[in-house]
This record gives structure tokens, C-alpha cells and sequence, in this order.
């Protein structure tokens, strides 16, 4: 297996890496490439063994791909994610940024790194410099947040609805040309935070109005809650970054109102 396994790298780097942009589902491009290479059929095991091989070097492509790749004009057929990281610092020279790939220990202890260590995907690029956020909070959670705010035009009609509010005014510097990589300090994603929860109600039935189809004040609440969370571990000393999310296939949403 150990050979099937280099064979697999080989082919994850030539074919993954280069369509998870394209395609999120990777896997039968790089095992029906494997399997020609080898020019045999695998066992049901070895099958099994890498897919979730497969699976696995994809989720952090993926991770990866979507924190450090910028766009200048982020494109209308992407979701837009809006990632939360803990007590950020700058990115030193003396710090390792670990490239390995991720083993089934580092799920089981939460990518927790030896001192000096960081993930990749913890590491924040910004106009000001480069900078690493935490592995995990001091409750032995994950540090960093993302969440899929929704299409690219809907999130800025979103923006546009909560600019309006105390604390939220920052977001009307928000537009196509910046969202990819828009950054908010911790204590902008603090006030932010905190104006959300004061004005939850209000803030949920202005979103409604941007929601088609049922419930749309439960699914104004719901993007709502979505927004909060980034937040909530960039004000953890930290910082709320926008960057450009995953291929969705149908963009559908309302037109802007007013």
C-alpha cells in the first residue's frame, strides 16, 4: 500500500490541485488516473484506503486553495466565505509554516502543532503583512471560523443592509473589487458583533427583505447568524477576513430593494 500511496501524491498534485477550483469532486479523476497508471484493478480495501486518502488531501487542498489564492474581481459564480481567526500575530520569520500533509493524528488531535508551528491555512495575507492566527481556543476548539455567507451579490446586498447600522459602517467600503481578501480588525468585528445582538430583531427583518421563497424572516435570521460566528473568534483578539468560497452551480437570489 505504501507504494499506492506515493503513486497517489503524484497524481493529487498533477490533478486535484489544479481542478478544486474547477471541480470539488476530484476523487474519481485521480483514482481512475491511479488505477491506469498502475495498470490494474484494486481491491475493494486498497479502493476504500484511498478514497478516503483522496478525500482527505482534497478537504485541505481545498482549505488551502480558497485562504491564499486572491482575485482581483471575485467571480459571480463563487460563494463568498467570511473566515474568523483567534488572536492573530505577525507572521515572523523563526515561525514554521507546516506543510506536511495532515495524518489521521492530526484529525485526532485537532491539528494541534508543536510550538513555533502553524498550519497554512492559519496564516492571513494582508495589505499591511502577513500574519498567523492560533490553532485552537483555550477550550481545545478550532480557532478558526469559516462560514459560506451565500453568492457574491447577495452578500453585498447583506453588507449594504447592515452598514446602516451603529457599528456596521465599515461595510459600505465593501464592493467587487475588494471583497476578496477585505479584512476586519478585532475591534471592528467586536462592534459589529455586538451591534448584531443588540439589534438582532431589527437587523433579522431588513435581511428578510432580500430573502425569496418561505420563511424569509427565518433565513434573514439565519444569514444573521451566519455573519456572527467569524466574528465571534476575530474579536477574540483576531481578525474577519472575506475570501472568494466554492463553485456554486445556480446563483439565486433577489434583487436589491430601495
Amino acid at each position: 500500500m505504501q507504494y499506492f500511496y506515493q503513486r497517489l501524491r503524484f497524481h493529487f498534485v498533477e490533478h486535484a490541485a489544479k481542478q478544486v477550483w474547477q471541480n470539488s469532486d476530484v476523487t474519481t479523476a485521480v483514482m481512475n488516473s491511479l488505477r491506469q497508471e498502475l495498470d490494474q484493478e484494486l481491491t475493494a480495501d486498497q479502493t476504500q484506503a484511498l478514497t478516503d486518502q483522496v478525500q482527505l488531501l482534497c478537504s485541505e487542498a481545498d482549505k488551502l486553495v480558497r485562504s491564499h489564492v486572491p482575485h482581483d474581481c471575485p467571480s459571480r459564480s463563487r460563494s463568498i466565505e467570511l473566515w474568523g481567526y483567534e488572536h492573530i500575530q505577525p507572521l515572523h520569520p523563526d515561525i514554521y509554516i507546516h506543510h506536511e500533509q495532515p495524518s489521521q493524528n492530526d484529525f485526532n488531535h485537532h491539528f494541534a502543532l508543536p510550538e513555533g508551528e502553524v498550519w497554512p491555512w492559519n496564516v492571513i495575507y494582508t495589505y499591511s503583512g502577513a500574519y498567523y492566527g492560533v490553532q485552537a481556543s483555550a477550550s481545545g476548539q478550532p480557532a478558526t471560523c469559516a462560514v459560506d455567507l451565500g453568492a457574491l451579490d447577495f452578500v453585498l446586498q447583506t453588507a449594504a443592509v447592515l452598514k446602516t447600522f451603529p457599528g456596521c459602517e465599515l461595510l459600505g467600503d465593501l464592493t467587487v473589487e475588494n471583497i476578496d481578501t477585505f479584512t476586519l480588525e478585532a475591534d471592528e468585528s467586536k462592534a459589529m458583533l455586538q451591534t448584531m445582538q443588540e439589534k438582532e430583531q431589527a437587523i433579522g427583518e431588513a435581511l428578510s427583505e432580500l430573502i425569496q421563497g418561505d420563511r424569509p424572516q427565518a433565513h434573514g435570521r439565519d444569514v444573521l447568524t451566519a455573519w456572527q460566528r467569524p466574528l465571534q473568534a476575530a474579536q477574540q483578539g483576531g481578525m474577519a477576513q472575506f475570501k472568494s468560497g466554492k463553485l456554486i452551480q445556480t446563483v439565486e437570489y433577489s434583487e436589491a430593494k430601495g
